[in-house]
């Protein structure tokens, strides 16, 4: 996919000590702890070290794994996640199934549903947490969630996408008004991200077809657009990270 997203650039920002290798897989949380108990492992390893300053080649091997919690609203799950050391700069990295979105308990599908709801169908908060499962998330988090994304997609992430589409369609247009809502929000360099954040969904959208267009085979349904965006971010060697919290002192201030 790498091909048609284009060539990856340096990592922005702050070079990563651990870098997070998004990997496909189309089962549930539990087929995927199911086949890590009868395989010992999921995923192969990589042919090349992610990290920026390395990439060497045939360098990866496995290097124990460490646990993570998936939430899907209904039921916690404890999984294990492989970890891969590269001989050649001795840094480690991760394995990470593309149901999970780094830094994250709950699992992406609902993390997307949390969005959509809010930045595209317009749902106010109340009305949105009737949509999610009994033992969601909280309302804190839901609202901590949609902060997060549109910091990540207003902010961080908004020039470079539209850069990158640019290049894939130049003429294209964008359609679609943000939510009423968002007027009402009153701090307002949110309100600016949370508009930018709902154009940023528009391009996501955009890119996606591009990249149906030219692979038709592409394995993301319309409903994986997070998953879709992480391997977009993984192609372009930016962060794997959609979620991004102003509130923490690792969270880039400036644009990738």
């Amino acid at each position: 996919m790498s091909s048609v997203l284009g060539s990856p650039d340096h990592e922005r920002g702050v070079s990563p000590k651990r870098v997070v290798i998004v990997l496909e897989f189309a089962g549930s949380v539990k087929e995927y702890i199911v086949a890590s108990q009868d395989h010992g492992s999921v995923f192969s390893v990589p042919e090349q070290c992610p990290h920026p300053d390395c990439r060497a080649a045939g360098s990866l091997i496995r290097w124990g794994t460490y646990r993570r919690t998936a939430i899907t609203g209904e039921t916690d799950y404890r999984l294990p996640v492989q970890r891969v050391r590269c001989k050649a700069c001795g840094r480690t990295h991760s394995l990470l199934p593309d149901f999970l979105h780094p830094y994250r308990s709950f699992v992406i599908t609902l993390l997307q549903q949390v969005v959509t709801l809010y930045l595209i169908v317009g749902l106010g908060w109340r009305r949105l947490m009737r949509k999610l499962p009994e033992d969601g998330p909280a309302p804190s988090t839901v609202r901590e969630w949609v902060d997060s994304f549109a910091y990540g997609a207003g902010h961080l992430l908004f020039d470079y996408l539209l850069r990158h589409l640019l290049t894939l369609a130049p003429g294209i247009e964008l359609r679609g008004a943000p939510p009423v809502h968002l007027d009402r929000v009153p701090e307002q360099r949110k309100r600016k991200h949370l508009g930018k954040a709902h154009t940023f969904w528009l391009m996501a959208e955009q890119l996606y077809a591009q990249v149906k267009a030219r692979l038709p085979h592409l394995h993301f349904s319309a409903d994986q657009l997070f998953p879709f965006l992480m391997h977009w971010l993984q192609s372009q060697s930016l962060p794997r990270r959609l979620f991004w919290s102003p509130a923490l002192p690792t969270t880039p201030t400036r644009p990738f």
